[in-house]
């Protein structure tokens, strides 16, 4: 049995007749009858019944239509969703990102590409910085959104470039420094620092370490939280002050205040994916670079600035 046994059968049995049937396939009426005799005898019964005019289904040819059609249509399914995969046009796509920071635009972006590309089923993961690193390292992530990426695998990921992300001290409501239109980084020091924990985002936390000793003020380093929101629950509830990327106040920030700086401050917001990206995140990728306007807009429209 093959399937242009299978695909001669199920076209004699739409058509109820061996000349038609021919025509359709582009074939000469004794080949398909060849074909009709052969799957007969493998199988040791009638599937047709003849007669001058035309050909019916037997009671087993009935039932083995319906398989034969199952089949070839099984097997068109396979080709094309093989060919499909292999394009990246479906398939999984995993993407990391930074919930603080993507909050705001990525579920737009996401709702964007699945009416583009509807075929494939995009899992999201919310992993800090170093996770993210972690993941492409393992080959667990196709795209990421986070701050600059560093590490054993630098020369494995590319990235581009998304945005900038002004920096903001946070006090609480009630704290001496909240009346100020802005801060100096000598007006924190006096008071207990909280940043983000380097373990999760070292780009960002030695971006802002940096910034003190570059204009000569020692940060009162005193706590590192693992979340944001934790770290923002920490500055409302006590005198400490904090350093944060501007999309932070995309989070539950009741009882802080974002105060900008005196002397401004950035941290970028990259995309990232491995050099040899897999088939759906090509395909991300290109969609992209389609999107360039749309995309600068939408990060404008969640407060960061425009990429370089």
């Amino acid at each position: 049995m093959n399937f242009k046994h299978l695909k001669t059968f199920v076209a004699v049995a739409r058509s109820g007749n061996f000349s038609v049937a021919a025509t359709q396939l582009h074939t000469v009426q004794s080949a398909v009858s060849r074909h009709i005799t052969a799957l007969e005898a493998e199988l040791g019964v009638a599937l047709l019944t003849r007669n001058t005019r035309n050909v019916e289904l037997t009671v087993p040819g009935e039932a083995f239509f319906n398989h034969a059609k199952a089949i070839l249509s099984h097997c068109d399914t396979a080709k094309t969703d093989t060919q499909l995969i292999a394009e990246g046009k479906k398939g999984v796509l995993r993407i990391g990102y930074v919930s603080s920071a993507c909050a705001h635009f990525l579920p737009q972006m996401l709702r964007s590409f699945r009416q583009h590309e509807p075929n494939i089923d995009i899992q999201i993961y919310e992993l800090t910085a170093a996770e993210q690193l972690n993941a492409f390292n393992d080959n667990l992530l196709d795209i990421g959104f986070s701050r600059r990426a560093e590490g054993s695998n630098e020369g494995r990921v590319e990235r581009k470039h998304l945005c900038d992300d002004p920096i903001f001290a946070v006090v609480a409501q009630e704290h001496v420094l909240a009346q100020k239109q802005c801060v100096a980084l000598s007006d924190l020091a006096p008071y207990p620092l909280a940043l983000f924990a380097r373990a999760h985002a070292p780009s960002l936390f030695d971006t802002l370490t940096n910034a003190f000793y570059k204009q000569g003020v020692e940060p009162n380093l005193h706590d590192e939280p693992i979340s944001m929101q934790a770290l923002l629950t920490h500055v409302a509830s006590s005198q400490s002050v904090a350093l944060v990327p501007g999309c932070v106040r995309n989070l539950q920030t009741t009882h802080c205040k974002f105060i900008p700086l005196a002397i401004p401050l950035h941290v970028s917001l990259e995309m990232h994916w491995l050099k040899s990206p897999s088939a759906t995140a090509k395909t991300w990728l290109q969609w992209c670079d389609l999107q360039t306007e749309q995309l600068a807009n939408l990060m404008k429209a969640s407060g960061f600035s425009a990429a370089n």
